[in-house]
């Protein structure tokens, strides 16, 4: 938020020229009335003897003269006297000459088409056509004017109108009191400049030994580029100067001002304000109170900030820091909102809060405390060392100690977002723990370190590093992976160097282990899908040279590659087969195991097999177990069993019954049978 557009530095620019303005008025006009009842108490020797009551003589060339202590204070010339009536002198054609009470004062002058004067107690009452010369820049016109000794008060009873340098002041009348030095401008008060700045108020007070002045009965200040509006005003002056050092306007004030240079206007509102200005006339500080609104509209962004209190500071004329307080609200721009008990704002876009803080940022949300943004053209920057909260729509949600986010400043989208320190976080599929949070891609990939824990219906994921995308509902995790399926009944746990998938599917690397009750799988790379359900499929591989080790339905298994189906109930091993189950040993390139109900019901090996059990060891082409009838079955070319007791058996088929302790033997296709039995030695 660039400050040095924010309207409270317009509306100051404003008081600066129509303030002194007034000022020059107030304190002019309350110097010809002193000098004006200084004349009126003057006397002089040249006064004839005053006429009886009633009688009235008309002379020309009437002059009179007011000596005190040796110094004239003021002379009277008037063209003709027309009497002597009701004990006061009737002159017309009135010029007064009120001399400066020190040789640095300048001579004021008076002139009134009639005037009547009271040689007892000096009073003076003037009529038509009235014009006061305050110095060479400085005229007064109105067409009454009147003095009172006593009180020492001199009022003008009808409109007034002031001209100094092409600035023009009206009211409809107004009173000087001369002992205290307070002029009162009363009604309709209207000051205007050439540079068509204009002041307007019911009633204006100067007081010129205090230096201070007031205005009351509605208020408005306009220029050409705006207006203020408020119930009353003050000004505190400089002595002898009388340039404010102290402006304030109270009561529903009001204010607009638009750019000459651009489409871009300002409004305010405020119960209360008050400028603090410099000697040079520059203000320094700004202070509004009672729900402050200050709103920039048009251009790039519309900005507004609000509170109960607004302090603004400014440095060369131009706003440096500004800061809202009480229910405080910030609109930074479009879709960008900020609250707090206190907002603070420099003149390069920076912000602070105090306490309680909450961020709207396009479909982001951030509550906590102490924020720290740098609001830039295109970027919009975050920060908290507090724990604080960000929520999306569509239910996301993450909170850590510490928060650093960055926004497109015009699509308000998140770039990025880093939370540390006991982060947490939940999405509509996932929710977890770590140490360090971080989003990017809008926020829809998560990348979670520091011991973190991803939890989703079905399982719970913990890693060195997970990184989960939202879009898909896909995740990555390394380094000393392991997952938990959560299904009470089928409880899965697998470890592995590396993990990734989603919510149907999972593929493991490195080292990968899993466990199933009494069901464990090893193995390089291992993907399994319906891991938390009855239909449970896995495809494992060996390394290089390794092999995948499992145990399976009573089968313990060394091989190439698995693949395990809950649902067809097949495990199939390939390459390099080593299979035990009980007493029975079978190694293959290929073997397939059939199970229902959690029992094995059939093996079959191919390509190539060896049987051993017990002391019987069999090869064959093919091999078939079943083990409803304990029967395995070999066959193939040259098919045989060797055992020591029965020695070697030989044909197509051969059925080893009874864990081998009795065999049958069939020839097929002409082919022959051998059996060899091996010959005891009973010799002693």
């Amino acid at each position: 938020m660039r400050l040095e557009r924010v309207f409270t530095h317009r509306v100051i620019r404003l008081l600066q020229v129509t303030v002194p303005v007034l000022v020059v008025v107030l304190v002019t006009i309350p110097a010809w009335n002193y000098y004006g009842r200084r004349v009126q108490r003057g006397g002089s020797s040249r006064i004839a003897t005053k006429l009886p009551r009633g009688v009235s003589v008309r002379s020309d060339g009437f002059s009179y003269s007011r000596t005190e202590g040796g110094r004239t204070k003021f002379t009277v010339h008037a063209k003709q006297s027309l009497g002597y009536e009701d004990d006061k002198y009737v002159l017309q054609d009135v010029d007064v000459l009120v001399y400066g009470a020190t040789e640095r004062d300048p001579t004021r002058n008076i002139r009134g088409k009639n005037c009547a004067f009271d040689q007892a107690t000096n009073d003076f009452t003037c009529n038509g056509n009235i014009e006061v010369q305050l110095d060479e820049k400085t005229t007064v016109h109105t067409e009454m004017l009147i003095y009172n000794d006593h009180e020492g008060i001199v009022t003008a009873p009808q409109p007034a109108t002031l001209e100094q340098n092409g600035t023009v002041g009206r009211a409809n009348r107004f009173e000087y009191a001369m002992n205290t030095g307070l002029l009162k401008l009363i009604g309709n008060v209207n000051i205007q400049t050439p540079d068509h700045a204009e002041i307007q108020t019911g009633t204006a007070l100067f007081q010129q030994k205090e230096n201070w002045t007031t205005m009351s009965g509605e208020v408005s200040f306009k220029s050409k580029n705006g207006w203020i509006r408020g119930s009353t005003g003050r000004a505190d002056l400089e002595p002898g100067t009388y340039k404010p050092k102290m402006i304030n306007v109270e009561g529903n004030v009001t204010a607009e001002s638009q750019s000459s240079t651009t489409n871009e206007s300002w409004k305010l509102r405020a119960a209360w304000l008050e400028a603090i200005l410099s000697p040079d006339g520059t203000a320094e500080r700004v202070k509004t109170r009672g729900n402050v609104d200050i709103e920039k509209m048009g251009g790039e962004k519309n900005q507004r900030i609000s509170g109960a209190e607004i302090d603004t500071t400014l440095k060369d004329g131009k706003v440096d820091t500004l800061e809202a307080r009480q229910n405080a609200r910030m609109v930074l721009g479009s879709d960008q909102t900020l609250e707090s008990s206190e907002i603070w704002t420099n003149a390069t876009g920076s912000v602070r809060t105090t306490d309680s803080s909450l961020l709207k940022v396009g479909d982001s949300t951030i509550e906590g405390k102490d924020f720290v943004i740098e609001n830039g053209e295109n970027v919009f920057i975050f920060n908290t060392v507090r724990r604080a909260t960000l929520k999306k729509e569509g239910g996301q949600e993450s909170s850590s100690n510490q928060t650093r986010a960055r926004f497109d400043s015009h699509s308000n989208t998140l770039q990025e977002l880093v939370q540390t320190g006991d982060f947490y976080f939940r999405t509509s599929e996932y929710e977890g723990r770590a140490q360090t949070g971080r989003f990017d891609e809008g926020g829809t990939v998560i990348t979670l370190e520091g011991s973190p824990v991803v939890n989703d219906s079905e399982k719970q994921l913990q890693a060195a590093q997970i990184r989960v995308n939202q879009k898909d509902n896909s995740f990555v995790a390394i380094k000393n992976v392991s997952t938990l399926m959560k299904n009470p009944n089928q409880r899965v746990l697998v470890k592995a160097a590396r993990a990734e998938g989603g919510a149907d599917s999972m593929f493991y690397t490195g080292s990968v282990q899993l466990w199933r009750e009494d069901t464990y799988i090893k193995a390089e790379r291992l993907k399994a899908k319906g891991q938390g359900e009855q239909n449970l499929t896995v495809h494992a591989e060996a390394a290089p040279g390794g092999k995948v080790e499992s145990y399976i339905q009573n089968i313990r298994a060394t091989s190439d590659t698995l693949d395990y189906d809950d649902s067809s109930g097949v495990m199939k091993y390939l390459g390099h087969v080593e299979a035990k189950k009980q007493d029975m040993i079978l190694e293959t390139p290929d073997l397939t195991a059939n199970f229902r109900d959690g029992n094995v019901t059939e093996i079959v090996a191919s390509g190539g097999v060896v049987v051993t059990r017990v002391d019987q060891r069999g090869t064959g082409e093919r091999a078939v177990y079943d083990a409803a009838t304990d029967v395995v079955t070999l066959t193939g070319k040259n098919a045989q069993v060797r055992d020591k007791e029965h020695g070697l058996v030989q044909g197509s088929t051969l059925v080893m019954k009874n864990k081998g302790q009795t065999m049958s033997v069939t020839g097929g296709n002409g082919e022959r049978t051998v059996t060899k039995h091996p010959v005891k030695n009973d010799k002693k």
